[in-house]
């Protein structure tokens, strides 16, 4: 006699581009889940539009998404920045069309903040240039004997996220005093490490960064970011005093700082530039990076093995996470708690309650903004609660009451609260 099949859940094969170059393991890892994984890391902004059809998650690392781009996604339903920062995406397009965009932070951050000293000291020992002389055959030990030397320095620390917080650790274990900015908003773990580490914060970055001989620079990049450290920050910086910047070029005001590195003795070690090129290899020229008091290099702070290995596994978890219905580190969800008010619906767990529920409050024309459904032990009642945008009618708490299977509700908003 034949034999029921057993049922099964079976993965859905999800079509992702990385448009970027990633560490192999995210392509195997990928690929050993079912997924369909192309990778075109040569494709430019500009191109990236023509490999998009029927791809549902694009994974990039530089590579821009713009506003046209997103437009032109047939089935993107998610887009991954293999990083932290995500001012390379047009986010309020993507958010537009209803596309999550997620990034990985915290993957890289020991190695910038190792890079950020690498810079920190090439300045302090002049290694590039001693280098440089050795390679050419030229000893000049009575030049290069000559360093300030960093212990007992004081560092300020413009943002205190992750790479911040590791550059703060490092900067200890060099007999560095660290000093940070006063923010309202961190959360208790951050402030609990900042005391740890033994950080004193100032007011403003213009107390931070008169009283600091190195000033580090570790923020995202935005509207607000965009040229931070300009003409009138100089000013307050100390005269010889080091900048580091590993964030974005575009945080600083380059004809600034080439104004007080000239006239006033600063120095810099910067991993990033405005208007670098768009991919790994091409002919840059800059004023600022030929400055013979700037070390540079090659925006390559998040680039080691280690990082890429994590930031690997990063893409792996944030699609996962997007399979499970829940994208890890998603920047452009609207968090709980943004309804104007809530619903909270006590009921029987049986097929169509929630329906019924939805109907109300569809007729009601309030709409949805989260909603949370968890079930008891047992499986035979659960609890929902929905935040929902707009005002609710006198009449809705009777209305949702009196559905079938509903056992009791609640009713939260700015004018009332009936609860049963």
């Amino acid at each position: 006699r034949p034999q029921t099949p057993a049922l099964c859940l079976v993965r859905r094969k999800v079509k992702i581009l990385i448009a970027d170059k990633v560490h192999p393991s995210a392509i195997s890892g990928l690929e050993n889940l079912g997924h369909e994984v192309t990778l075109n890391p040569a494709c430019t902004s500009n191109e990236l539009h023509k490999y998009l059809t029927g791809v549902e998650v694009l994974v990039v690392r530089s590579t821009r998404v713009v506003a046209e781009t997103i437009s032109k996604a047939n089935s993107l339903e998610l887009i991954i920045r293999a990083g932290a920062g995500t001012d390379t995406i047009d986010v309020e397009a993507a958010s537009s069309q209803g596309i999550y965009v997620c990034n990985i932070p915290g993957k890289n951050a020991v190695a910038v903040a190792e890079l950020t000293f690498g810079l920190l000291l090439a300045i302090d020992r002049r290694i590039a240039d001693g280098v440089i002389d050795l390679r050419e055959g030229i000893w000049n030990k009575k030049l290069y004997s000559k360093a300030e030397g960093l212990q007992g320095k004081t560092m300020g620390i413009i943002g205190l996220g992750d790479i911040g917080l590791s550059v703060a650790q490092r900067a200890k274990a060099f007999g560095i005093n660290v000093i940070g900015e006063r923010k309202s908003g961190r959360t208790p773990p951050v402030e609990q490490k900042i005391r740890q580490i033994g950080i004193k914060l100032v007011d403003t970055k213009e107390d931070l960064v008169s009283q600091s001989n190195i000033v580090s620079v570790h923020v995202p990049y935005n509207n607000e970011t965009h040229a931070l450290i300009n003409r009138d920050l100089l000013q307050y910086f100390m005269d010889d005093a080091i900048l580091i910047n590993t964030s974005r070029g575009e945080i600083v005001d380059e004809e600034a700082l080439l104004e007080a590195i000239n006239q006033r003795g600063l120095k810099a070690g910067l991993d990033v530039f405005r208007d670098e090129p768009p991919k790994g290899e091409g002919s840059f020229r800059s004023e600022l990076a030929s400055n013979l008091s700037v070390v540079g290099s090659h925006h390559i702070g998040a680039s080691t093995t280690q990082a890429s290995k994590a930031i690997s596994q990063g893409i792996l978890d944030a699609i996962t996470s997007f399979e499970q219905g829940s994208p890890l580190n998603c920047v452009n969800q609207s968090p709980a708690g943004d309804g104007t008010s809530q619903v909270r619906v006590r009921h029987l767990d049986r097929v169509g309650v929630l329906a019924s529920v939805l109907s109300s409050l569809r007729a009601a024309e309030l709409n949805v903004q989260y909603m949370d459904n968890k079930v008891f032990a047992g499986k035979n009642a659960a609890v929902s609660t929905i935040e929902v945008a707009g005002n609710i009618p006198s009449d809705l708490y009777e209305n949702l009451l009196s559905l079938d299977n509903v056992l009791g509700v609640s009713l939260l908003d700015q004018r009332n609260a009936k609860s049963v």
